[in-house]
């Protein structure tokens, strides 16, 4: 199973969408075509294997070899750095390689050229991915400030008419996309070099137990911050990841 994290924008939050599916789907390895910033080399990671591929061309060598990997068994998700985006849709499109992907996922924000820089891509691709094997990632989704999903990502539903007409995505399915809001869990947890997995899966309790028992106050702030990040992530996994992951794996299992 390969599953492609893309939008020809950077800072569409790919990285981050990358991290968090490999860590939850077994046997995964993220493949991050990008060897100049090798952002996902820079995290410590028991839960997935990850490696960096770099390529010029459907020629290179290094493409060939990316070539194979697509066609091993396992979950590969792709992760395409902002610098190869380009490089990475036209050597896909000449060796007529989309069609082993099973998944395209496409992280957006909610600025505008996020769903123009979007729906320019899907036209490129329109022949080449079944409609049914798309999903739309919405991030940073600021539940303090809008009322909904729908209110903050408005450049996509507004079009949500246009967007089924022209690439058959019906965005009121809610299975046809995921959100993620604005966490600092994930700012944390990169800063920290670690997944936010392995944040998530810590035993807070234990750390509770510390925190209350330690007579030291430097002791006690540092295990309150590290009580109140590890909540910080377990709360979104519970509002957020479990959704993520069922609809990845809903769209996975209809392939």
């Amino acid at each position: 199973m390969n599953i492609l994290v893309i939008n020809l924008k950077g800072g569409a939050a790919k990285t981050t969408n990358s991290s968090i599916i490999a860590s939850y789907l077994p046997n995964s390895t993220l493949v991050e075509i990008d060897k100049i910033n090798k952002s996902d080399s820079k995290i410590i990671s028991k839960d997935y294997h990850s490696l960096q591929i770099d390529f010029l061309n459907e020629s290179d060598n290094q493409f060939l070899n990316f070539e194979n990997i697509l066609l091993d068994d396992g979950i590969k998700i792709i992760d395409v750095g902002a610098v190869k985006l380009e490089v990475f849709h036209k050597a896909m499109s000449a060796a007529n390689l989309y069609s082993t992907i099973n998944l395209l996922i496409i992280p957006s924000m909610d600025g505008a050229d996020d769903f123009s820089v979007a729906m320019a891509y899907l036209s490129t691709i329109r022949n080449e991915i079944n409609s049914n094997s798309i999903l739309f990632s919405f991030n940073r989704f600021n539940e303090h400030e809008y009322t909904s999903a729908q209110e903050q990502f408005s450049s996509f539903f507004d079009k949500k008419d246009e967007i089924l007409s022209n690439f058959k995505i019906n965005l009121e399915n809610e299975s046809n996309y995921y959100i993620l809001k604005d966490s600092r869990a994930i700012k944390l947890a990169r800063a920290n070099k670690v997944t936010l997995k392995s944040l998530i899966d810590n035993d807070v309790d234990a750390i509770t137990k510390k925190q209350r028992a330690t007579k030291n106050k430097k002791e006690r702030i540092e295990l309150t911050k590290q009580r109140s990040l590890i909540l910080s992530a377990q709360n979104f996994y519970n509002e957020y990841i479990i959704n993520m992951i069922q609809k990845i794996t809903q769209k996975l299992e209809k392939e």
